[in-house]
């Protein structure tokens, strides 16, 4: 099956999952949504211009056409191995967001410049119905995370960790996992309550990558955003990407099974000739 037959079938899986369960109408009160009638995924080009620029994200990456670029330096990560002891966990009806406030400047080096991080954030969905965002050769996970960085000068840069499902728990999603029950609804808010080792969360450091020049995956959709997805893949385990499928996109007296927050990804978008780079 082509990539792109693929794309339409994940399309049509998700249209007739919303058919069956029908759209989220409280979600259409926000500026966008993932599941509203009219202000979901589909209609985001419709409400934002940006959307429908020519380098927008995600991607599918075909690691057959790639280009490998052996002057790449692996990815460089400076104080990820500083456990976040503080941290806010929110909830904000389109994701979980997870801000670190203990004021160590963690981030990534690229090409010399330094990229502050300033959020994790996950993208989530079931086997059945995938959340994550890139795509390897049309293939799907069920999970994404994303580390959000901005440089000095105000540039984003974003490192994109595939998650697939496992049978066995992984405890580096731990201290996630366990304040779920606390964000289950839109704007509710809490504090980590176990470190948080984001240089065990991500495979291995310094990191092999896929890279190219894409968007931010939500309205504005902003383009100029440098991508780094990771060639190693994390796990999580059934009941921890059970915790996720609980988590509700709007506040606890509007909730109903169709206003479950996964799956909550955009589809690939075309490359428009871009090239895609490979690290060594």
């Amino acid at each position: 099956m082509s990539t792109f037959l693929w794309y339409g079938l994940l399309l049509f899986l998700g249209v007739i999952k919303l058919s069956a369960a029908g759209f989220c109408e409280k979600d259409n009160k926000e500026t966008f949504s993932y599941h509203g009638s009219e202000n979901g995924v589909m209609q985001w080009p419709r409400l934002f211009p940006a959307c429908n620029g020519i380098m927008q994200s995600p991607i599918d990456i075909p690691t057959n056409k790639v280009k490998l670029d052996r002057y790449l330096k692996k990815l460089s990560f400076f104080y990820y191995d500083i456990p976040i002891k503080r941290g806010d966990v929110v909830n904000n009806g389109r994701t979980v967001t997870i801000t670190p406030r203990d004021n160590v400047r963690r981030g990534i080096t690229v090409q010399g410049k330094d990229y502050n991080l300033q959020n994790l954030h996950f993208h989530w969905g079931s086997e059945k119905y995938p959340g994550g965002e890139h795509t390897l050769n049309g293939r799907p996970f069920e999970m994404e995370a994303h580390f959000v960085h901005r440089s000095s000068d105000n540039k984003t840069a974003v490192v994109g960790l595939l998650v697939q499902v496992a049978k066995r728990e992984n405890r580096e999603f731990k201290p996630i996992v366990e304040v779920l029950s606390d964000v289950l609804y839109k704007d509710e808010s809490t504090s980590l309550e176990s470190s948080l080792k984001l240089n065990q969360l991500i495979p291995k450091i310094p990191a092999s990558y896929y890279t190219y020049t894409g968007s931010l995956t939500v309205p504005m959709c902003t383009e100029g955003v440098v991508w780094f997805v990771l060639t190693n893949k994390q796990t999580i385990g059934w009941k921890q990407l059970n915790s996720f499928l609980k988590v509700y996109s709007v506040r606890k007296e509007d909730r109903s099974s169709e206003c479950l927050l996964a799956p909550n990804n955009r589809i690939p978008q075309n490359l428009n000739g871009r090239i895609i780079y490979a690290s060594p």
